[in-house]
């Protein structure tokens, strides 16, 4: 059964079937189940992680346990956060003098976190996409989370990742107080009616009349079938792993089916005139803030069909209509920004306090390498 410290519990595969999660962290069961259940492989195939689920006197939060396995996916993977991904982004600069000085840094930075067992790491909040949204916690529960953390796992780090002074601020400020060092990440743009008017903006009105006046059938979640799964990998794959990043979760055709099924993401295509899908999104919505953590498209169609745009369009107008803030994550910096997509600078809260003072070290060291001067060179660069 859940393994128990006063508020706070463990729901793993044993416990599925004796758990009773409330209405509240149904949605949390739901997403997680599949992944309790089954290999985790299966599901994306680039994370090999014990899935849990922690349950508190406040929320449900997803939770992933890992201890090396450096190949997986940044969204499990520290090292590859902060190596794999990096030496991959360091390619992208075109500055030759700068690309040389960051590479020989992060393949000795490589050699270190492994030294220091970076990947020993328990990721709460974790639903192993790009982006994490929080549902509706404000942290008062966190010194009860993290005692019953250090007791039930000793020598792992804890860690919450996707977090922005925009939309988690005071989270940010909760994990600060309580000891946790708030490690940069990344750089997303989040669409947010308070910060701009982006539906007035004129690319965004090309985009709109785009998908106005387009061929395609714009498919809602209902009108996508089983028959379109595969295609939607494939879509995926197009963008997330050919044209960004290997190192995206790889998403299985078993994980679309589920996530389809149980309507965990809102799912919208676009089909051509011969009935077949040439473009997909799909939505992850949490607390009022919608990710598109499903983003693919047919990268052999040529540019003028306008289909990257026209998914981006769906994507705002959904954020304008219902009222939602939009992380559009990274990626695609200047398209992002000339559509009204404010950049804020994407945090990890990481608790080290416990561990042994090597393996502070190398954590202190990282999050000093990544705030003076991978913030900065982000900023710069407007990656």
């Amino acid at each position: 059964m859940d393994r128990k410290s006063d508020n706070i519990s463990f729901i793993r595969q044993e416990d599925v079937k004796h758990s009773d999660v409330g209405l509240n962290g149904q949605f949390a069961f739901e997403y997680i189940c599949p992944f309790l259940l089954n290999n985790s492989e299966a599901l994306i195939a680039n994370i090999k992680t014990e899935a849990i689920l922690l349950k508190t006197s406040q929320a449900l939060f997803p939770a992933t346990i890992n201890t090396e396995e450096y190949a997986n996916s940044y969204v499990c993977s520290p090292y590859t956060a902060c190596v794999s991904y990096l030496q991959e982004e360091v390619e992208k600069l075109n500055n030759k003098p700068l690309e040389y000085i960051l590479s020989a840094i992060s393949k000795s930075l490589g050699l270190l976190l492994k030294k220091a067992r970076i990947n020993k790491v328990v990721s709460i909040n974790n639903w192993m996409l790009s982006t994490n949204l929080y549902a509706e916690w404000d942290g008062l529960d966190l010194h009860e989370v993290r005692v019953f953390l250090e007791k039930e796992f000793p020598v792992h780090a804890f860690m919450f990742r996707s977090l922005n002074r925009h939309t988690n601020s005071h989270l940010i400020d909760e994990f600060l107080r309580h000891g946790f060092m708030i490690v940069p990440s990344r750089q997303v743009y989040i669409f947010d009616q308070a910060l701009s008017s982006f539906m007035r903006r004129t690319n965004t009105k090309r985009d709109m009349k785009a998908l106005k006046n387009t061929e395609y059938e714009v498919v809602d979640h209902e009108g996508l079938n089983e028959n379109d799964y595969s295609r939607i990998v494939e879509l995926y794959n197009l963008l997330y792993l050919e044209k960004y990043s290997l190192h995206n979760p790889q998403l299985t055709e078993k994980c679309i089916a589920y996530w389809h099924r149980k309507k965990l993401l809102t799912m919208i295509g676009l089909r051509n005139t011969k009935g077949v899908l040439d473009g997909v999104i799909g939505f992850f919505e949490v607390n009022g803030i919608t990710s598109a953590p499903l983003v693919g498209y047919d990268t052999s169609v040529p540019r003028e069909r306008a289909l990257y745009r026209m998914l981006m369009a769906l994507a705002i107008r959904r954020a304008s209509d219902e009222g939602r803030v939009l992380n559009l994550s990274s990626g695609a910096p200047d398209f992002k920004r000339v559509r009204g997509g404010e950049p804020f600078i994407e945090y990890s809260a990481v608790y080290i306090r416990h561990l042994s003072w090597p393996r502070k070290f190398v954590w202190k060291l990282t999050n000093l390498l990544l705030t003076h001067l991978g913030v900065p060179i982000m900023k710069a660069f407007k990656l």
